[in-house]
């Protein structure tokens, strides 16, 4: 277990203890870590077996397994510290994209630590789709947590229900009204009328790094 001030280079393989305890943290076994990623459970059982240095990981498999962790590769590898306090916040239930539209809210299977202050109906959400890839974007998999006390404001992310189906989407508020933005500019229609029916379920707060 690390009780320094900072989860670090402690060991020879520092991927492989830094990716032990955020396991630990998050509750996550390997399989759960692997369908979560979309890296396979041998890869992640070979990152955690083998303390050598001259065996890393490829950069594709560290921002994979550091998207879902809520840290960045360079802080998964050793290279850049994570404070203890990140971890500090408590745990909040992760959910599927099915159950915003659906009611089914009440209970929750999985939890995973929240790295920032947060408010007690905060909620965690793989993304799904490409809808947000781009500059300042995500990736898909990746863990966002989503505060419903946070003021959706100009520029935020936010996780929506419009005419039944949950969206992420970043908010853009103008003189001429509030607007849904994607940020893959490829994107059919990359920027849409808020919908008056929509109701934003919370603002994207962190997803590797403090939004």
């Amino acid at each position: 277990m690390i009780t320094s001030d900072t989860l670090s280079n402690a060991c020879n393989n520092p991927v492989a203890e830094i990716l032990e305890a955020l396991m630990s943290k998050h509750r996550l076994n390997q399989t759960e870590l692997s369908n979560r990623s979309g890296v396979s459970q041998p890869a992640i059982n070979r990152i955690l077996n083998e303390r050598s240095k001259s065996k890393k990981p490829r950069m594709d498999t560290l921002q994979k397994i550091a998207g879902v962790l809520g840290v960045s590769p360079e802080q998964l590898t050793g290279q850049e510290p994570i404070p203890t306090r990140m971890m500090a916040y408590g745990a909040v239930p992760v959910m599927e994209w099915e159950s915003l539209t659906n009611g089914a809210t009440g209970q929750h299977d999985v939890w995973m630590a929240c790295p920032v202050d947060h408010g007690d109906l905060t909620f965690a959400l793989p993304v799904q789709g490409e809808a947000m890839i781009g500059d300042n974007g995500y990736r898909e998999g990746e863990i966002i947590f989503i505060d419903p006390g946070v003021n959706p404001t100009h520029g935020k992310d936010v996780v929506l229900i419009t005419g039944g189906a949950a969206l992420f989407r970043r908010l853009v508020v103008t003189q001429e009204g509030r607007f849904l933005k994607t940020l893959n500019p490829g994107w059919p229609r990359p920027i849409i009328p808020l919908p008056a029916d929509a109701i934003i379920c919370g603002t994207v707060v962190f997803s590797g790094c403090a939004r």
